[in-house]
């Protein structure tokens, strides 16, 4: 009916038109479908290509078996670096996509030694657990001795000593340091009475000195307040008098001396303890965690076969 009227060219133009209009309409229709064609297979090949990635979990404990809080992990593949990702504050890190092949892990933190783990294999078909244990950084170790006056000079003179440690590990009766004597030295006799013989010397000519003061004798003394034992049988010192046979010098441990030994062997006592209790927990976490893994390699089997 528009046609009507119309010139005989007219007309035929206005059909070219319309013709062309709905060619023109059919090619956007045609290209539209083909763009989504093409978006919905970058989106398969992508789907496909994540579903092919591996991954790779685990976490890092220190030598205490506790977790390594922002630990450094480095994967490299033939000298270079494919990816790296950090520990969270229970030591666990998790790093993916990864192409399946095989990977160095490089480990670093500031507080532990840096350690590397090769030939790390990445499967694409479940994910690839890896905990490992690292050193904790320590000081070098520094040895303080404190500084104690000598007193005896041993330059001059022949004696022999012993310490109050080495004493309680000698093989005789602790309550007669007499015995240690005799033990110490050939040079010295006891007779019926108790009394001292340095060298066939009498016994009256034998002085006992304990904490640099002259004694009568030395049956008093406890063998657990001794801190050191010297006898001294020839060249004896003018400080101990005009003795002609022998001395036997006793120091006896102050009182810090033995709040210190007590405190160290309190001191073991407990670290002891402690390191039997880390050792307890470390099995423990060590199941827990053998168990977490087992549990995520599960629930990644089942969503594998949910998809499938």
């Amino acid at each position: 009916m528009i046609f009507c009227g119309m010139d005989q060219s007219i007309r035929l133009k206005v059909k070219e038109c319309i013709s062309n209009k709905s060619k023109f309409n059919h090619k956007i229709k045609i290209m539209k479908n083909l763009k989504q064609i093409i978006l919905l297979t970058l989106i398969s090949l992508e789907t496909f290509s994540q579903s092919s990635m591996g991954a790779l979990k685990g976490q890092i404990l220190n030598s205490d078996h506790e977790p390594v809080f922002g630990a450094v992990i480095k994967i490299l593949q033939g000298g270079s670096l494919v990816g790296g990702t950090s520990t969270d504050p229970e030591g666990l890190y998790t790093y993916k996509p990864l192409n399946a092949g095989h990977y160095d892990v490089l480990v670093s933190s500031q507080e532990t030694q840096t350690k590397k783990i090769i030939n790390v294999r990445v499967s694409s078909e479940k994910t690839t657990y890896l905990d490992v244990s690292v050193s904790t950084n320590t000081l070098d170790i520094v040895e303080v001795v404190a500084y104690r006056k000598e007193a005896i000079d041993k330059t001059f003179m022949n004696i022999k000593e012993i310490s109050g440690e080495d004493l309680m590990h000698m093989a005789l009766d602790k309550s007669d340091i007499g015995g240690a004597v005799l033990n110490m030295t050939s040079e010295a006799t006891r007779d019926a009475n108790g009394d001292f013989h340095f060298r066939g010397g009498r016994g009256d000519a034998t002085a006992f000195i304990v904490d640099g003061v002259k004694s009568p004798g030395i049956s008093g003394v406890p063998a657990l307040s001794i801190e050191n034992l010297a006898i001294i049988t020839g060249g004896i010192p003018a400080q101990y008098g005009d003795n002609t046979s022998g001395v036997i010098v006793i120091t006896t441990k102050d009182y810090f001396s033995g709040i210190q030994s007590k405190r160290m062997r309190d001191n073991y006592i407990l670290e002891n303890k402690e390191r039997v209790r880390r050792e307890k927990e470390s099995m423990q976490m060590e199941k827990q965690r053998k168990h977490e893994i087992e549990e995520e390699l599960r629930l990644e089997q089942e969503a594998k076969k949910n998809k499938g």
